[in-house]
């Protein structure tokens, strides 16, 4: 194992052993490479011209660009859209998407989340907690209305073992019921589960009501008290988009990110729908978990290695993009 990764092992070990556990294979041996950013800063010392040690080239320290191409992104400069970005993605961008996550979800407040890690869209984040999270074989539960990417996304590209439940109770209301049976089955078989939790819905467009989001949230919790290793995926693409007094205004991750050692909500969100930039590809993978002490070393190597299967995926999701949520 690379002794990067040993390290970020260690200090998720640290502050909750449990979440180490829930890493896949891939998940324990990812981590984030130093690369070449020493070759740069030689670089930068010399007194060349040019300088393309990063892949980019550069002319008297400037990006260099088509004028062609900078005539329509008027309001930003070449280094705001034309270099990569981090693959952890903008810095500003995630410190305001993280703020902004607690003013959309008041019950945040004075609990602790990691910092957002941008992806290259929603889809492309289930894809990355795929990786990092889940080894063929385990069990997601999923209702039985669900989004068909999920299958491709999971059970065809990692080899999961999809679960389902019936989505609606006889009443029309989420189907508490059933949920919580299929639950506790699945965890009696096994001792690490993955939940994913889709509001509002596709298909359906249901939004949990108050009282059923805290429903979901006490099944799972539940659950976690017992032993059992829970990852719950707060998958909140249509987030925002809610229509009757009645609903929950918040995502259900706000109600889940500290309630047990055993329990690690992940939310996945964008301004894919919630600022209409479909095409953009902008997501977010953030992290909450109850851990021993100061969570932040557990958050910055989750930080890390989710980072790190971005970078040996994708490299990093588009400048330009995320400079214009930004």
């Amino acid at each position: 194992m690379n002794p990067i990764a040993q390290q970020l092992n260690e200090a998720i070990e640290k502050g909750n052993p449990n979440l180490f556990n829930m890493l896949s294979a891939m998940g324990k041996n990812l981590f984030f490479p130093k690369g070449i950013l020493s070759q740069s800063a030689e670089a930068k010392q010399k007194a060349h011209k040019f300088n393309a040690t990063i892949g980019m080239a550069k002319e008297s320290g400037k990006t260099m660009h088509f004028s062609s191409v900078m005539s329509m992104l008027e309001g930003l400069e070449p280094e705001e859209a034309l270099t990569y970005a981090p693959s952890f993605g903008i810095p500003e961008l995630r410190k305001t998407w993280q703020s902004a996550l607690f003013e959309k979800n008041p019950s945040l407040s004075g609990k602790k989340i990691s910092l957002p890690v941008v992806t290259c869209g929603i889809t492309h984040a289930l894809s990355m907690v795929g990786d990092v999270w889940a080894d063929p074989g385990d069990v997601v539960i999923l209702p039985d209305m669900f989004w068909g990417n999920y299958n491709m996304i999971l059970n065809v590209r990692k080899g999961v073992r999809i679960s389902q439940h019936a989505t609606f109770s006889e009443n029309g209301g989420y189907n508490l019921a059933a949920f919580k049976q299929l639950v506790d089955t699945e965890a009696e078989k096994s001792g690490k589960i993955i939940v994913i939790l889709n509001f509002p819905h596709n298909p359906t467009g249901y939004t949990l009501t108050k009282k059923e989001g805290d429903g979901i949230a006490d099944i799972l919790s539940n659950a976690a008290s017992k032993g059992t290793k829970i990852i719950a995926v707060c998958d909140d693409s249509y987030f925002g988009l809610f229509y009757d007094e009645e609903t929950m205004k918040e995502s259900v991750f706000a109600r889940l990110c500290d309630r047990s050692p055993n329990l690690l909500a992940i939310k996945v969100d964008g301004a894919t729908k919630e600022n209409f930039v479909w095409g953009l590809r902008v997501g977010f993978i953030t992290y909450g978990c109850k851990t021993e002490g100061d969570p932040a070393p557990v958050y910055d190597a989750l930080e890390k290695k989710t980072a790190g299967c971005i970078r040996g995926n994708i490299s990093n999701a588009s400048h330009l993009s995320q400079s214009i949520v930004l």
